[in-house]
This record gives C-alpha cells, structure tokens and sequence, in this order.
C-alpha cells in the first residue's frame, strides 16, 4: 500500500501522471522492475516529488521486480537509447517520464498496460500532457511501441521498417504490423 506524505496533491499534469505510474507500481499494477528502473537516487526524488511514500513491497512484487529488472538487463542500452531520444520531445519538468516510458517499452504487453494505465486512450492523455510533440507526430495514432521504433529507426537509419520490442511473441502482431490505411 501507500499514502500521502502531505495531504496536498501535486497539481501540474505531469507530477499527476508521474504519481499515478508510482502508484500503479507501488500496488503491483505496472510492469516496472525494481526502482522502476531508476536509480535509487532518482526514485527517491520522484516519490519526494509526487509526494507518495511507499510501504515494503510484498515478496511477489519483490521478486517480479527482481525477475524484470534481469529480463531488461540485456536490454539496457536499448532502454537507454529511447529513454535518450524521449527526453528530446518530454514536456518541461517531465523527468523522468522518458525513462519510466523507455523501461516499460521494453515490457512484454501494450504499452498501457506495462504503465498499469486501464486503456490505449489514457496513455494518450498522458503523452499528450507530458510528450505533446510526439502526439503531433504520431497524427495517425499508430501504438505507442510501433511508433517509438519507427521514430528512432528512421532517425538512426533512414529506414522505417525496423522491428518494435516483443512483438514477435504478442498476439496481436497481425494487427500492428497490417498495412496502414
């Protein structure tokens, strides 16, 4: 569980959906390894930030996150190579969405549900809060995974056709990668 270090609610959009991924991680909600993914240090200042205090996490999620953070371990580079090219686009005083968005992209399911969000439209609210830019250049509403792939291929190559994160493995493969209308 957790609570409110102060009964103030943090009340600019970003440290509301900063909260909000802190709290789905702190209740076993999102798909995050340890720390989230950041440094004690950073992980700290968010909880100080959002002014969310967590109580011990149980065994479970303990070794979830364990179990996670060992998964992502040879995916560090590519985490930070998108967590790098987020930050371009992060709305002021957003750190650190771009590495809590980055280390769920690396994350098995959609994208809005390794954040524990409840749908594909609340991920948009929140990068249309926090990452507004990539909203503009995501017009045709392509999922966040794909999208983010395609961005950060074109830019490293020139092509646009290279590969998202797990999706050789998700069941909806034939549905993200159909021709685009």
């Amino acid at each position: 569980m957790c609570s409110c270090s102060a009964n103030i609610m943090p009340n600019a959009p970003v440290d509301i959906w900063l909260r909000r991924l802190l709290a789905n991680h702190l209740a076993g909600g999102a798909r995050f390894p340890a720390l989230m993914g950041l440094s004690p240090a950073q992980y700290q200042e968010l909880a100080r930030r959002v002014r969310l205090e967590s109580d011990p996490r149980s065994a479970v999620l303990q070794q979830q996150d364990a179990l996670l953070a060992l998964l992502a371990r040879g995916r560090q580079q590519e985490c930070r190579a998108l967590a790098d090219w987020l930050a371009q686009y992060m709305a002021a005083d957003a750190a650190p969405l771009h590495q809590l968005i980055a280390v769920a992209s690396m994350g098995f399911n959609h994208l809005w549900q390794d954040l524990g969000l409840a749908s594909r439209g609340e991920l948009r609210e929140l990068m249309q809060a926090c990452f507004p830019a990539l909203v503009a250049i995501n017009a045709g509403n392509m999922r966040w995974k794909k999208f983010f792939y395609r961005q950060v291929c074109l830019a490293q190559t020139g092509e646009s056709t290279c590969r998202s994160p797990s999706c050789g493995s998700c069941c909806e493969y034939a549905g993200c990668f159909a021709p685009e209308d």
